[in-house]
């Protein structure tokens, strides 16, 4: 039992539960909390007619990415689309470098020749000056080497001028 008293504003209930009126005329009285049992049958609450709506207990789970003979199946296929490409591109470089190579063994008698009459004309220069320079030494043969090993190796025939590159 709880306490009620009256204010301006009516009967008032002051309890753990707050300010609930209790609507008594008394000016103290008590409240009871509780409502004594009836005689009557006791009322059931039923469904309404056609029933509750349904509810969506499903549980809903989004998708997480792909599964994993997905991810298996693409990372294959780019793997050997790398490869496929990696083939094309070696066989394209080896064409490249046989063209290439063919150019070069088609040019290397032209280059050769040239190197040649060069050498040629550099060693006439050098054979003109040596003679001028060695006109005054008895017994000098001019473009015969001094240090003859009997095996013929080209003489070291290059530009004495720096400015000529």
């Amino acid at each position: 039992r709880t306490r009620c008293y009256q204010t301006a504003a009516g009967w008032w209930l002051l309890g753990r539960r707050g300010d609930i009126c209790c609507q008594s005329s008394a000016a103290s009285h008590y409240f009871t909390m509780s409502i004594r049992p009836s005689t009557l049958p006791p009322v059931q609450d039923m469904p309404p007619e056609g029933g509750f709506r349904k509810l969506d207990f499903k549980r809903i789970i989004p998708e997480r990415g792909p599964k994993g003979w997905q991810i298996w199946m693409a990372a294959s296929f780019s793997i050997m689309y790398g490869f496929y490409q990696i083939g094309k591109t070696n066989t394209a470089r080896n064409q490249q470098k046989l063209q290439e190579r063919k150019v070069r063994y088609a040019l290397a008698p032209v280059l050769q020749a040239e190197a040649d009459r060069e050498y040629l004309e550099r060693e006439l220069i050098n054979l003109k000056k040596e003679a001028e320079v060695m006109k005054g030494v008895p017994g000098w043969e001019v473009g015969k080497n001094p240090y003859f090993s009997g095996k013929w190796m080209p003489r070291a025939v290059s530009h004495m001028d720096r400015s000529i590159k």
